[in-house]
């Protein structure tokens, strides 16, 4: 990690992290923790948790201990079934946000707020 901190801050930063990636003795650690490096971008975008643009040694270690080897059917499992259970809700949240908006715009073309008293079917966003 400090051979390829070159300013010596104590973090690494996206710039820093690709200029040292093609490099041997680099690529050889990921290629032992059975990391694929051929998506940079992505590759720092996983380590970097906290979304600062920069890498320090703990978030580095951590985050290449929770990547390391290939994905497992139930890592796989996992990923499909959280993101059916979102792809739900999402459906969900944008069929009520339609059926407001089109009473809504009833409302408005009106000319009168009668009928937009609140509607018992649609839950506040804090409840989706």
């Amino acid at each position: 990690f400090k051979d390829i901190d070159d300013d010596g801050s104590g973090s690494l930063s996206v710039a820093e992290f690709m200029a040292h990636l093609h490099d041997e003795g680099v690529r050889l650690y990921f290629e032992s923790l059975d990391i694929d490096t051929s998506d940079v971008g992505t590759l720092f975008r996983l380590l970097d948790q906290d979304a600062q643009n920069e890498l320090d040694v703990e978030e580095f270690v951590a985050g290449c201990l929770r990547i390391k080897g290939a994905a497992k059917g139930i890592d796989i499992a996992k990923l499909t079934y959280a993101q059916g259970a979102l792809a739900k809700r999402l459906q969900g949240f944008m069929l009520r946000t339609d059926a407001a908006l089109e009473q809504l715009t009833r409302c408005v073309a009106r000319g009168s707020p009668k009928g937009l008293e609140a509607r018992q079917d649609i839950r506040p966003l804090h409840q989706l």
